[in-house]
């Protein structure tokens, strides 16, 4: 076992520039496509009050004194917004959006806000002044229809979007694109390395004759490189010429 574990240690020392090269492309590659792939988004917010005082339509009343009671409309107002008796109007009133119905619907998002009388809505867009636009239009036909729809008139806007103050970015996921990435060319080039190393049946060294046939070895070849092979000079041999003719006119 201790053996094993020498023998693949060594495989990663050996190899250890194919894990490093690896790491660095994959992280690099990650970056890139988080930055150029990935589109960053840009959130705009308007938020709504059910307001207590109520005013009817057609010289009809409706008491909804409590807090409770508007907390419970809220609840209607949020699937009467997402419906295309609003999206529909605002599709016919803001043409500029270039959205349809269906459209507008799926990029809403409204919520109630801490079991409070105020409601959000929310526009997610990868251009922040398009997304301020179309929860702005949203809420206002909004705030213009429900008296029709309700028989009601307690809809106020408190907070409208600004196009002129872009939230911050998000969507882009570098950090952790980068990070999963790191790992993930970790883990594959070590583990190529180590399965590589375990089918490797190549005799090596002194220990894989052993193991291979069960016998010492008697001598071993040394791989030689050509810095190990020194070339005589041309002075040196030259005097082996010189000295070979001498002994042969000796002779």
């Amino acid at each position: 076992m201790e053996m094993d574990l020498k023998k693949y240690m060594g495989a990663i020392r050996k190899r250890f520039w194919i894990i490093l090269l690896l790491s660095i492309a994959a992280s690099c590659s990650a970056y890139a496509y988080s930055k150029q792939m990935e589109p960053s988004f840009y959130s705009a917010n308007v938020k709504i009050i059910v307001n207590k005082t109520v005013e009817a339509v057609g010289g009809e009343t409706m008491d909804v004194s409590s807090i409770a009671s508007n907390i419970k409309l809220i609840e209607t107002y949020k699937e009467i917004i997402l419906t295309p008796a609003i999206m529909d109007k605002v599709v016919e009133l803001h043409p500029e959006l270039n959205l349809s119905s269906a459209q507008l619907i799926s990029r809403v998002r409204v919520n109630a806000l801490n079991e409070t009388q105020v409601m959000s809505l929310n526009v997610t867009d990868t251009n922040y002044a398009r997304a301020a636009r179309t929860v702005n239009a949203v809420s206002e036909v909004f705030q213009m229809e429900i008296p029709k729809i309700m028989k009601i008139n307690n809809v106020t806007i408190l907070t409208s979007a600004r196009e002129d103050q872009p939230t911050q970015p998000f969507g882009q996921n570098t950090k952790s694109n980068v990070t999963v990435a790191l790992f993930a060319a970790l883990l594959l080039s070590t583990g190529a390395i180590l399965l590589i190393e375990y089918f490797d049946q190549s005799i090596k060294k002194e220990e894989d004759v052993l193991l291979a046939i069960g016998s010492k070895t008697l001598a071993v070849v040394p791989r030689m490189k050509k810095r190990d092979i020194k070339l005589p000079s041309s002075n040196s041999y030259a005097a082996s010429q010189s000295g070979i003719k001498a002994g042969e006119q000796a002779l």
